[in-house]
């Protein structure tokens, strides 16, 4: 149904040329204007997603595998600043366009494109409190050395958000084969520096969500 982005058009062009901090739009979850989007907000379950990260009003936000910025767009109008990481300058550039088309004059800042390398996000130390990842780290070749390289850039108590496939047949996802299962990343995630704090693999149809802090 098309009326829940329409109103959020409405909205982002609306505060678009407001003085001042305009407040994020009312629906951040908007189902998205391509039928492929609108199907992903089904079984993705945004919301959800978002609650798990907290309360980030003022906390940066990385999105590793941003892609066409399903969740990037949806968090900056919530977060302090979201870097998008992407390895290919072609999605680099679909997000710069989608910052300015989609996100009012006053947000337009939040929301920062980071190109970076398949084995290295290009993240400063110190630079961020929450690393999300969302069906991004099964694609990593050597997904416990990534994990390790982007600890330093966690500040204090500092946390990672995995979202990836769970390790059985499921109606959409990659071969099983090629999925990283829940034992073997907590496993992978202790080894490069964080303790998990919580797993859920029920929530999501064909994901699990684990959250892990920076020891």
């Amino acid at each position: 149904m098309r009326f829940p982005f329409i109103v959020l058009l409405l909205c982002l062009l609306g505060c678009r040329d407001a003085d001042g901090p305009a407040p994020p739009p009312e629906d951040v979850y908007a189902t998205g204007k391509t039928e492929e989007e609108r199907d992903r907000h089904v079984w993705q379950k945004p919301g959800l997603v978002i609650e798990v990260l907290g309360d980030i009003e003022e906390k940066v936000i990385a999105d590793i595998g941003a892609g066409e910025g399903f969740f990037a767009r949806r968090l900056a109008p919530l977060a302090d600043r979201v870097i998008a990481v992407e390895i290919d300058q072609r999605w680099i550039d679909y997000l710069d366009t989608l910052r300015v088309t989609e996100l009012p004059t006053s947000l337009q800042g939040r929301l920062e494109t980071r190109l970076g390398l398949p084995d290295d996000p290009r993240l400063e130390d110190g630079e961020v409190n929450i690393v999300l990842f969302v069906n991004t780290l099964y694609l990593i070749d050597h997904p416990e050395d990534y994990l390790k390289k982007i600890r330093p850039a966690l500040r204090s108590n500092g946390r990672v958000v995995i979202v990836d496939w769970k390790k059985e047949e499921t109606a959409l996802g990659p071969d099983p084969g090629d999925r990283i299962g829940l034992s073997e990343l907590a496993h992978m995630l202790e080894r490069a520096g964080f303790a998990v704090v919580s797993t859920d693999n029920t929530g999501l149809d064909y994901q699990y969500i684990m959250v892990a802090e920076k020891k």
